[in-house]
């Protein structure tokens, strides 16, 4: 494997008394030796590389947490531990002074040479200059005053050198395409796997030299057979069989880790690992670790005595993933990335060797960061962001790049570790794709797309269910109109066409509409339309009838859902700054704006005219009065207190709340809220996106997962003779 970024080692900081060992991530005064949390160490190191100033709250959030908010409580802890970590007999002081309404600072000396420390006392004579400085300076945009420190230049030097290659203070934006003229690689199919029935998990170890895939036989949805395929000689090998899901490859592709249960029993579950694929018996045994039922490691590697896996319920909510780490010696496990709340998390996407690395996704609402850390979670790098998902990716020595696949603009895209920079994409067209694998710049692995968009209209009087499923369109954002009318989009990835069901008639009205819109939401008569641009963050109110514009707002982020009633409309938006996500009062008849002080709201529902019900983060539920713009939680049957953390979405007509899982709706009279009741229950390849409730009609959009599909490869179109 080619070099990738190589971090300093075996360098020795003096911090007061302490000699900090960087290859260590340890400290040592002589007497006693302490190794540093991951957390602890970036402390550390964040505070040595801007020793000369006052380091804000916020600061620390943004560039220890990587979040805009982080509870109080939790930078307190990390400071406590700090300081706790940093006091010893010889070095009785303090370490870290706080300052009142400021931040932070170190209050130690540090240099590279222990004869070039300064002391307490000369440091406290300049702590006055200090705190101007940093007054005059803001929390991300730093200019040296001339102030006179005792520090040597090499000190200086070397911190920051250190705190360059082992953290993560630079955050590169995303690298976009510029050239004029983009590279065109012509590709030729090969359909290396068919099977009467659906694959899905497809999985590369790190070397490429294999391949492993889910593949679920036809009108057997409840068998899973994990398949593992020699990619030079394309012959498959069937691994297990039953209700089992692939996790990961080992860093050396030598073992195949996988979850197996009981057939409709997720609480007995057992992980195991598979090796010796192409030998006439296949060795499968346990996995030492243990599986735990209540969550979901939907990811698992190992690399070395290090296993690497992905958690669900981080924070509480049972959609959002981070990642941990597992010392198979010591049997310590711990948290080693925090992703924000307001997308599903983080996802591995490979690992590296030589020096070992994790690389892996972030997917926050309407972006997607891609970051290289150590297994430890330390050193973490933002290398890139995108506005689509990629889900899988690969490293590529020859280049030595990281790659991967844009499945909207079919291109592939890829990352170079020499330059540290993105390099331009090479557009190469494939069919319609589920998961896609570049092997290199000039091959591609894919299976066709598994997945469609469908919806639906359940008819509240007479429980019935009218699908709207069409040859060659993905329905999403459907909205039940007036007469019987439905309004959908057909979506697939960036590209969006509108259409109007009348009369069993499909009519397209994307000139009416607009091709960069998305039609949210419906007013309670079907006489008004919510839609957004995409592009500008442009809410606009329609005429149903002829989908004019009547009124329009400018939002200051990503719009994630809109709900109006009457003359009232909420937004919840992500922030165009922060991400995170905040709920927004607007009125129709005048030009006023209120931004609720609800932390992280997440879905929302009209009670009446004037109250709205909100499903937020760290509460159980709220209701809101738009005219006031206060709050109060609402006391909630323990039916719905227990589906609260697998909300996806929620709805409302005049007399019923619809709350929404992945899997199933659920109704409750909106003037008790005391009884929550199962409506409907989507088949088990349904899940569920978006719900639209008018009058009597409820329109449910949802993601269909049970289509035939095979696995290609391609590569690249030769010239003919």
């Amino acid at each position: 494997m080619g070099s990738v970024i190589s971090p300093l080692r075996d360098n020795i900081i003096y911090v007061g008394e302490w000699q900090l060992n960087i290859s260590l991530q340890a400290i040592n005064d002589g007497v006693h030796a302490r190794e540093l949390e991951p957390l602890l160490f970036k402390l550390l190191c964040y505070f040595i590389e801007h020793n000369e100033r006052i380091i804000s709250r916020q600061e620390l959030a943004d560039n220890i947490w990587q979040q805009s908010y982080v509870d109080d409580n939790a930078i307190n802890r990390a400071i406590s531990e700090l300081r706790k970590a940093l006091k010893s007999e010889k070095q009785p002081g303090q370490s870290i002074k706080t300052h009142y309404r400021k931040g932070y600072s170190l209050f130690i000396p540090v240099s590279s040479n222990k004869t070039e420390t300064v002391t307490t006392e000369q440091r406290n004579q300049h702590e006055s200059s200090s705190e101007v400085a940093a007054a005059e300076s803001s929390s991300h945009s730093y200019h040296k005053k001339n102030v006179n420190w005792s520090w040597s230049i090499p000190a200086i030097l070397i911190a920051t050198l250190i705190c360059f290659f082992w953290f993560f203070s630079d955050k590169p934006a995303a690298s976009s395409e510029t050239r004029q003229t983009m590279p065109f690689l012509a590709l030729d199919a090969d359909t290396i796997s068919w099977h009467k029935g659906s694959y899905s998990h497809l999985l590369l170890p790190p070397d490429k030299s294999k391949l492993a895939y889910l593949l679920t036989p036809l009108k057997q949805n409840d068998i899973m057979n994990i398949y593992v395929m020699d990619l030079k000689t394309k012959k498959e090998f069937l691994v297990d069989s039953g209700d089992a899901y692939i996790q990961g490859w080992s860093d050396d592709g030598l073992r195949l880790f996988y979850v197996k249960c009981k057939p409709g029993d997720y609480s007995q579950c057992q992980q195991w690992q598979a090796s010796d694929f192409f030998s006439e018996t296949i060795k499968k045994s346990p996995l030492s670790y243990p599986y735990s039922s209540g969550d979901k490691l939907t990811q698992y590697t190992e690399v070395g005595d290090t296993a690497i896996f992905r958690r669900n319920h981080y924070r509480g909510l049972s959609q959002l993933f981070a990642l941990y780490a597992y010392d198979k010696k010591t049997a310590e496990e711990i948290r080693i990335t925090s992703p924000n709340i307001t997308g599903t998390g983080d996802y591995l996407l490979t690992t590296l060797s030589n020096p070992e690395r994790i690389i892996f996704e972030r997917h926050n609402t309407g972006q997607a960061e891609i970051y290289m850390a150590n297994l430890d979670g330390s050193s973490m790098k933002l290398l890139t962001t995108n506005n689509y998902r990629s889900w899988a990716a690969t490293y590529d020595e020859p280049s030595n790049s990281l790659i991967w696949y844009n499945r909207a603009n079919s291109t592939i895209e890829s990352f170079s570790f020499d330059s540290m920079t993105r390099a331009h994409a090479i557009k190469a067209p494939v069919k319609d794709a589920n998961y896609a694998y570049p092997l290199n710049k000039e091959s591609l692995l894919i299976s066709t797309d598994l997945h469609d968009l469908d919806a639906s209209v359940f008819d509240l009087k007479t429980q019935e269910m009218s699908y709207i499923a069409t040859a060659n369109k993905h329905e999403n954002s459907a909205v039940a109109l007036a007469n019987g009318d439905v309004y959908f989009a057909d979506t697939y990835y960036d590209k969006r066409e509108h259409w109007l069901k009348t009369n069993n008639q499909y009519i397209p009205i994307s000139d009416r509409v607009g091709t960069d819109n998305i039609i949210v939401s419906a007013n309670e008569n079907s006489t008004r339309l919510l839609s957004f641009n995409k592009h500008t963050h442009q809410l606009s109110l329609l005429d149903a009838t002829d989908f004019k514009t009547i009124k329009q707002w400018q939002i200051p982020g990503r719009i994630v859902l809109a709900k109006i009633r009457k003359n009232r409309i909420a937004v919840i938006y992500a922030d165009a700054t922060t991400l995170q996500n905040q709920l927004m009062l607007l009125n129709t008849d005048n030009t006023e704006t209120v931004i609720s002080t609800i932390d992280t709201p997440l879905a929302i529902a009209w009670r009446n005219d004037h109250q709205l019900i909100v499903h937020a983060k760290h509460t159980q539920f709220l209701e809101l009065d738009s005219q006031t713009n206060r709050y109060h939680e609402l006391p909630m049957p323990d039916k719905l207190t227990a589906i609260k953390p697998s909300i996806v979405t929620m709805a409302s007509n005049e007399q019923t709340l619809f709350i929404a899982t992945s899997a199933d709706i659920y109704s409750a009279a909106l003037e008790e809220l005391t009884e929550v009741n199962t409506l409907i229950k989507m088949k088990p390849s349904n899940y569920i996106l978006h719900l639209n409730a008018q009058n009597e009609k409820l329109a449910i959009s949802f993601v269909t997962a049970n289509n035939q599909n095979s696995i290609e490869l391609y590569t690249e179109k030769r010239p003919s003779n």
